[in-house]
């Protein structure tokens, strides 16, 4: 019988022994985790840049206020390399899908600002669901050369232009009201109305076809026509891949890249607010530049040259124009995208010196020349010339007969 209690007594002082050694090592752990301190790296001014891959170089500016201060790699469904730089030090990251790499930069010795690389999507960004999410087509008509789809918001029908340069989703004013939109906040808007602060609907339904988002914010401006009721753009398509075949009117969803890529050319891009900008080679006065467009599909025009080349090197005094308008000078261009070169286009320059905000770009009288597969898995965009190739666009002899018409009044 004292044996037996003699057993259950060392038996009982074991477990408690055991159930203490496991407290101190979780102990040991939590304490050690706490301890540990997230890199640093200094700077004496809010100035800083990101390198991410072979093509983003980015200004980026310190913020002591931002808990977190965010950036998303840009193409974050595959690896990457990033890299931090302040005036007194860098950080190189080698990125992979699905992580995160915070740090810290100490500002003037005494202001901490956390940063933190992220490889993933915006978790605001819309999220599409589909019973055919992959493989689906969806008809679209075009006016001008403008892409159009149709759908409903919150069960109401809509006519929605689809604009791979919109970094926005927004909603015409003529149309809030007939579509019973509830604001209730705001965003900071720039288009051609300038830039302002906007109302703002959250928490929207969107269809097109069999496919829906839902928490969709769409933000109200002035400046669409009368036949547009919604702008979307590539945020609603961040994670897959997208075809627009302009030779049979089809907007198509893809899971995997399509066989027929093969007879395209494949040219890598990157983003800006979920925007794709590619390279692109134009000829001026006998002078060859290279350098990154916003593909702009929803702009109805040929291309423009903003203040980010213009600023770039002596860029802004090699221009030679044909006249000047608002400050802007009008010149004559040769352009060549994917191989085919477009004579004699017609465009504007903003002066470096009184910018406004707008990237060089072309827009679709150009654009829609090709049928394309973005591929924004991979930062790729494929290109083939469609039988759109005769569709004019804003050239020199259409300048001319302007001027001509002018001169006669």
């Amino acid at each position: 019988m004292n044996n037996n209690i003699t057993r259950k007594k060392k038996a009982c002082v074991i477990r408690q022994a055991i159930f203490a050694f496991s407290v101190l090592i979780a102990l040991c752990a939590h304490t050690a985790i706490a301890q540990k301190t997230e890199t640093v790296i200094k700077a004496s001014n809010q100035k800083a840049t990101i390198d991410d891959g072979e093509n983003v170089h980015m200004d980026w500016k310190l913020d002591p206020q931002s808990n977190p201060d965010i950036y998303y790699v840009n193409v974050p469904f595959k690896k990457s390399t990033v890299r931090f730089k302040t005036d007194q030090d860098q950080l190189i990251f080698h990125t992979k899908p699905g992580k995160t790499y915070t740090f810290i930069v100490l500002l003037n010795e005494k202001d901490s600002c956390r940063v933190r690389i992220v490889s993933g999507l915006p978790a605001e960004l819309p999220a599409m669901t589909a019973p055919d999410k992959y493989l689906t087509s969806i008809p679209f008509e075009m006016i001008g050369s403008k892409v159009f789809l149709k759908g409903l918001i919150n069960g109401k029908e809509v006519k929605i232009q689809f604009d791979l340069g919109a970094g926005t989703s927004v909603v015409n004013r003529n149309s809030s009201e007939k579509l019973a939109l509830e604001f209730s906040a705001h965003t900071i808007v720039s288009n051609t109305e300038g830039v302002n602060k906007e109302r703002t609907s959250t928490g929207n339904l969107l269809n097109i076809g069999s496919i829906s988002w839902s928490s969709v914010p769409l933000t109200e401006v002035g400046n669409m026509k009368a036949y547009e009721d919604l702008i979307i753009g590539n945020s609603f398509f961040r994670n897959h891949i997208i075809e627009i075949d302009y030779d049979n009117k089809q907007f198509i969803i893809h899971k995997k890249l399509p066989d027929k890529i093969a007879g395209y050319t494949k040219l890598p891009i990157f983003y800006e607010q979920n925007r794709p900008k590619f390279r692109a080679k134009i000829t001026h006065n006998e002078k060859n530049y290279s350098f990154w467009f916003l593909f702009d599909t929803g702009r109805d025009g040929s291309m423009l040259l903003g203040e980010d080349f213009t600023s770039k090197d002596d860029n802004w005094k090699q221009l030679l124009p044909l006249t000047i308008i608002n400050g802007r000078k009008i010149v004559r261009l040769d352009a060549t995208i994917a191989g085919v070169c477009f004579k004699d286009i017609v465009t504007n320059a903003a002066d470096p010196e009184k910018p406004g905000g707008r990237p060089s770009l072309f827009g679709n009288q150009i654009l829609s020349h090709f049928n394309l597969i973005l591929d924004n898995v991979n930062g790729f965009i494929y290109l083939k010339t469609n039988r759109r190739t005769k569709e004019p666009y804003s050239n020199y002899d259409d300048y001319l007969k302007e001027m001509e018409k002018i001169k006669k009044k």
